[in-house]
């Protein structure tokens, strides 16, 4: 009774509040507040559920549509995240969790009509992240460009992506999260300002690959125009796996937690196993799944052969069973890799300038260590007998950073330009290559993993102090944030560069360094001959 109090009282609150300003959705009035920033009125609306909460018995469930409410949706303050490891701040940000997490966000501008729109899917290896971060709003965005920005929330990790070969839990619940919300986007985005015809997704990470899953699924046609892919693409061999691979974690989870008795299985008795597992709460089940899956950093993943996704994504894009029609950009960092090495790294002297404090057998050790973490399966040893001996330890670590890089990210996205552009597919793609002067790089690590994305959300703009970002990193920040807008729908502005197309027979790149753009072609694509590397 108790608990059913509280609900109530918070129901009221978020029903019974003073807003700024108000918009009409399909379900209910949202009222949100008005912020001034860059000399732009912006209006925010935070925390729109667009599904019930999967708790109870629609944990592991596709997601069910949000009911109607009745007066004005309190949307002024964010929403928890849905439930994952709380060991990351800098892919979590400072928020809460919780299972009832399926909620998205709404920026723009004052008076915005027919305007382009942005939806963005958060990365974190299907593992970590929020649409939630008060660093990474779509306020900066919408003011600088005038463009309509939506983040959505999805499930994660066991939560969101175990695959029991049962309706109880089908698999990709996450990504059916995602396609769910944009469903509501393109219902609704036009009360906010924003043309339901011109949807692009965008994602860094997993939430790139998010967005590539949804141009290869059949579920989501015709729910965005364009999708921008930064550093990630579904067809990476280690983005996804078989449902077999995911019911065999999850037999192993449910061991640990308690759900097998009398030798039950997710494939014997899938039903009453899931059942058992919605009665362990979400903390422990998140942390169960990387016992149930040692020395990965990624315990589950999205699957294939189901209703969202067919086939695995490599036959699908060699197949063209895709929609074409969906233009594609898309780019990776100039070395990918070398973020990979510094997170959650036992051994930073691997890191440093020189190698003289690392003898040779412990740095082939850590690097192999590293790249097995982040990779599926068994990695096998990337250097033979004679190079191991005769090679020097700076060499070896840089070829592991970059197996790495391109495993991951380089090939995969030039077999996913490659196969899009072979069939018709417009396409674009580039290479972020700019490193802000307030943070020294290392002489031997280029642009790393995930340091896009302060600079297309526009943080460099409001550092006016200058503390974390430089001048050049304000003009770096503001010309990418122009291209991408320019992609995304708003027209070509004089002086700007447009995107050169990518082809198979000619793979150009835009060369994203400082501000000054250039084309360069097949970026690192003499080294994705080994089918070990890319799909």
């Amino acid at each position: 009774m108790k608990g059913s109090v509280v609900v109530v009282i918070l129901l009221k609150a978020l029903l019974c509040a003073s807003y700024d300003v108000q918009r009409t959705t399909d379900l209910g009035l949202v009222g949100g507040r008005k912020i001034e920033i860059l000399g732009a009125t912006i209006e925010e609306y935070r925390g729109i559920p667009f599904a019930e909460p999967p708790i109870r018995e629609l944990r592991f469930k596709p997601p069910v549509p949000a009911k109607p409410w009745e007066g004005t949706l309190n949307a002024t303050s964010r929403r928890s995240g849905c439930p994952q490891p709380a060991d990351d701040a800098s892919l979590t940000g400072d928020i809460e969790y919780g299972e009832d997490c399926l909620h998205l966000n709404v920026w723009a501008r004052e008076g915005s009509s027919n305007a382009p729109v942005l939806v963005w899917i958060h990365g974190g290896g299907f593992t970590y992240g929020s649409a939630s971060p008060d660093n990474y709003t779509g306020a900066v965005i919408a003011a600088k460009t005038g463009i309509v920005v939506a983040s959505i929330n999805y499930r994660l990790g066991v939560l969101g992506f175990l695959h029991a070969d049962s309706p109880e839990s089908p698999g990709n619940m996450g990504f059916l999260d995602q396609n769910l919300a944009l469903n509501w986007i393109k219902n609704n985005i036009e009360h906010f300002g924003g043309d339901p015809s011109s949807i692009t997704l965008f994602g860094e990470s997993a939430g790139a690959a998010s967005g590539h899953a949804h141009m290869l699924s059949p579920m989501s046609r015709g729910l965005f125009r364009r999708a921008i892919a930064m550093s990630g693409t579904i067809n990476a061999p280690d983005f996804t796996e078989t449902p077999h691979e995911s019911v065999a974690k999850g037999d192993a989870l449910a061991a640990i937690v308690g759900c097998r008795p009398d030798n039950k299985t997710l494939v014997s008795h899938p039903d009453e196993v899931i059942a058992c597992l919605r009665t362990r709460s979400a903390d422990e089940l998140v942390a169960a799944a990387f016992r149930a899956v040692p020395g990965k950093e990624l315990p589950f993943l999205p699957t294939y052969h189901n209703a969202f996704l067919p086939e695995e994504p490599s036959v699908t894009i060699r197949s063209g069973s895709f929609d074409t029609g969906v233009e594609l950009l898309t780019g990776v960092t100039s070395d990918e890799g070398v973020t990979f090495f510094y997170v959650l790294q036992p051994k930073p002297e691997i890191l440093a300038e020189h190698l003289d404090h690392v003898d040779r057998e412990t740095l082939i050790s850590a690097l192999h260590k590293t790249v097995s973490s982040w990779t599926k399966g068994v990695t096998p040893p990337l250097l033979k007998d004679d190079e191991a001996e005769n090679t020097s330890k700076a060499a070896i670590r840089r070829k592991y950073v970059d197996y790495l890089s391109d495993r991951l990210f380089v090939c995969p996205m030039h077999s996913a330009a490659a196969a899009h552009a072979s069939r018709g597919g417009t396409v674009y793609t580039y290479v972020f290559d700019h490193w802000t002067t307030k943070r020294a790089p290392l002489s031997w690590a280029g642009v790393g993993h995930g340091i896009d994305v302060p600079y297309i959300f526009g943080l460099p703009l409001l550092d006016r102090e200058r503390v974390h970002f430089s001048d050049e990193d304000v003009a770096a920040s503001g010309k990418y944030l122009t291209m991408i807008s320019t992609f995304a729908g708003l027209p070509v502005q004089p002086g700007v560069s447009a995107w050169p197309k990518y082809t198979a027979s000619s793979p150009i790149s835009m060369l994203l360094k400082n501000d000054n753009y250039t084309n360069i072609v097949g970026f690192r694509s003499d080294h994705c001959d080994s089918s070990s590397r890319h799909s």
